[in-house]
């Protein structure tokens, strides 16, 4: 009885210790959450995208419960929206950044529910018991998309130089002038092949073709594939032509789809008779300019195709010359915003070349010379005087202050007062000669005027 006694009296107080720690830990999850915490809690959707006739998960983590101390109920939900199924787990929450950042212990709980079809959704709080108490966590409201395994491509028009109402069944323009439109894809992985019917008596080319691949990401908008000039050269009612694209959509499948029809109704071009009549000398001054001259809006180039411009001219500049897509690319977008095409871009890699090659020209002339190779060293003392003077001609227009103008008019004077000048469209390639302050003293053709600074992107 005696070694019964004595070991009681040695465990008894490990014992007591266990049972305090057992003790203190139930009290720390059986003590009631906060409103105010629970309050600021939301069902989150797991993924970033919910679609229709998969199983979409949200799920919301709640600090120091465990998951045997949580009932959930689910209460009416919206129409075609099914619960699947949930769970409860432990896991360690993050709470804090930086140094306040900690780790707690908590549970995550997570329900699986499925849409029948496409819309916004506001689905009811889900009821929660937790260690005895009621409490309601709410969800943000939801937008669900159609799933793209039974999703087809979609094609769409935009006209870049046209203004068009959404409403009009019949658009309009004039014979012989460019309509410039693009085409966009939606719901598409890829792109594998664009043609087109291209009616008779009308000019088309395509100008640009966007890169359309691994698209892999869901997108509810449209994506630009390819853009297109059309230029009608008669008078009449015509179809915009059609534009046929083979699209991969997201479950693989390969479709041909085609750009909607979209009528227009090209009036005849009228020209102005300049020509006086005979019984007034003064008679042209009356002439009134016709109404849909005026409305005609030209096409101009945007910030993006500004931008463009100069990324267009820097990459051919630090490209060998006919060796690189830049100048043809380049020349397209100027076609289309309505320029007149600039010459090749001088190139800093052919200038180098050029300039090693007439290094060697006079090294081996000096070493002819020291030979006493007379004839010879005449041909390469030739050759080196004409790569030089090319040089020369070369590197003053490499070296030439210039710059794509983003447009409006140019001062006499570098003053925000003073009397307006020459319009100089938007992308049009300027020479610098001089800067003041915050104006530049440029060049464009055979005029010459102050502008501001900022309007003009130098080409480097």
């Amino acid at each position: 009885m005696e070694k019964y006694a004595k070991r009681f009296r040695t465990d008894f107080p490990r014992l007591l210790i266990f049972v305090l720690l057992v003790m203190q830990a139930f009290s720390v999850f059986a003590k009631p959450v906060s409103w105010n915490y629970l309050w600021s809690l939301r069902f989150r959707q797991n993924q970033e995208t919910l679609f229709t006739e998969t199983d979409n998960s949200f799920y919301v983590e709640i600090e120091g419960v465990t998951p045997d101390s949580i009932q959930l109920a689910v209460n009416s939900l919206p129409h075609n929206v099914s619960v699947v199924s949930s769970k409860k787990e432990t896991v360690m929450i993050k709470s804090g950044n930086g140094q306040n950042e900690k780790y707690s212990a908590g549970t995550r709980i997570t329900i699986w529910m499925k849409f029948l079809k496409t819309g916004f959704y506001k689905i009811s709080p889900i009821d929660l018991v937790i260690n005895g108490s009621f409490y309601q966590i709410p969800f943000n409201p939801v937008e669900v998309f159609e799933n793209p395994r039974f999703i087809n491509p979609q094609i769409s028009v935009s006209f870049n130089n046209l203004n068009i109402p959404s409403k009009r069944k019949i658009a309009e323009a004039y014979e012989g002038q460019h309509i410039v439109f693009t085409v966009n894809v939606k719901y598409a992985n890829s792109v594998k092949n664009i043609s087109w019917n291209i009616p008779e008596d009308s000019v088309f080319k395509k100008l640009r073709e966007f890169n359309f691949s691994g698209e892999d990401s869901f997108s509810t908008e449209f994506k630009p594939v390819a853009v297109f000039d059309w230029q009608p050269l008669k008078a009449g009612n015509w179809t915009l032509p059609e534009i046929f694209v083979t699209a991969v959509s997201y479950n693989g499948t390969i479709s041909d789809i085609k750009t909607p029809p979209i009528a227009f109704k090209i009036n005849e071009k009228k020209l102005t008779d300049s020509k006086p009549k005979q019984e007034s000398p003064f008679a042209y001054a009356f002439i009134e300019p016709s109404n849909f001259d005026k409305n005609v809006s030209k096409p101009e180039a945007k910030n993006y195709d500004i931008l463009n411009l100069i990324e267009l001219h820097k990459k051919e500049r630090h490209s060998i010359p006919f060796f690189n897509s830049a100048f043809k690319e380049r020349r397209q977008i100027e076609l289309s915003v309505g320029l007149s095409p600039s010459g090749i871009e001088p190139s800093v890699v052919f200038f180098a070349m050029m300039f090693c090659a007439a290094f060697i020209l006079l090294m081996v002339s000096v070493l002819l010379f020291i030979f006493k190779r007379k004839k010879t060293c005449a041909i390469f003392v030739s050759l080196f005087v004409t790569f030089a003077v090319f040089l020369s001609i070369y590197g003053y227009h490499l070296f030439a202050s210039r710059g794509i103008y983003a447009g409006g008019t140019m001062s006499p004077i570098p003053e925000k007062t003073a009397p307006t000048g020459v319009t100089i469209q938007a992308g049009s390639v300027v020479s610098i000669i001089r800067t003041a302050g915050g104006w530049m003293y440029i060049r464009h053709n055979d005029t010459y005027g102050w502008v501001l600074s900022e309007n003009v992107y130098l080409i480097k």
